[in-house]
């Protein structure tokens, strides 16, 4: 049996805290969480991105424009939804850097596999000719 690695306390009491606030009309505000556990923004990114990873910690960690939140059965869709849209926007600017590094001669950045099967999981065409069959 795996043994779970402990996280940090902090970890734990950002987790405790955003549970408080179920549904996205009671998200709470990054800056507020900040100020509360005395850390940083950045920080509080960090954090959010582990507990969200973490398979001890099994609640759903949603964001929105006001904060984090734990969404309800209703709002889950639309949460994953926003998530997969921001991973989207930023695989659309890494093919962008691309484009252009080809362009000027900059350096290009090689797609693997998985990112190839990513785009082409969109059915974009240009996708399977930027990868160049990786």
């Amino acid at each position: 049996m795996d043994e779970i690695e402990k996280m940090p306390p902090i970890v734990y009491e950002v987790y405790a805290e955003i549970k408080q606030h179920v549904g996205k009309e009671n998200a709470i505000s990054a800056e507020d969480l900040s100020n509360q556990f005395n850390i940083g923004e950045r920080e509080l990114r960090e954090i959010i991105s582990t507990i969200r990873k973490s398979g001890e910690l099994r609640k759903i960690i949603a964001s929105c424009n006001h904060g984090y939140y734990i969404p309800t059965a209703e709002e889950f869709a639309a949460a994953n939804r926003r998530l997969e849209s921001q991973a989207f926007s930023l695989l659309k600017v890494a093919y962008a850097n691309k484009k252009k590094a080809a362009k000027d001669g900059q350096y290009i950045i090689p797609f693997g596999p998985y990112y190839k099967s990513v785009f082409e999981s969109f059915g974009t065409e240009e996708a399977s000719n930027q990868t160049g069959g990786e």
